[in-house]
């Protein structure tokens, strides 16, 4: 019943594939971003704005340009406990070139 609905009444093909999907998504940001920009991401440690870091990553590196893309992790003082390390840990695995800025810096303290 769930074949039929899918491909006979939905129409779909059945050849997805997240290889096909992530190069449709790198495709897309070459085409959108424009050429010599600087992209600037901000990264919370989930995994919308990290997978979404690794494709501009992907995308927009030319030769030894790692700094096309400007990857920024925000602790926000709400995380778990070691999360940001996490996050920071992460990143560096995926090879992206970041850097974390601590929200206490920007809150004055109460008068």
């Amino acid at each position: 019943m769930l074949h039929n609905f899918l491909f006979d009444i939905c129409g779909l093909k059945g050849a997805f594939t997240l290889e096909k999907r992530d190069q449709q998504c790198i495709d897309h940001i070459r085409r959108m971003v424009v050429r010599d920009k600087i992209v600037l991401i901000l990264v919370s440690g989930g995994a919308d704005t990290t997978v979404c870091a690794a494709l501009l990553h992907k995308a927009l590196l030319q030769g030894d340009d790692s700094l096309r893309v400007q990857i920024i992790h925000i602790n926000n003082s709400f995380l778990s406990k070691d999360e940001s390390e996490q996050i920071v840990t992460t990143l560096q695995q995926l090879g992206l070139n970041h850097r974390t800025v601590a929200s206490h810096f920007f809150l004055k303290p109460a008068i």
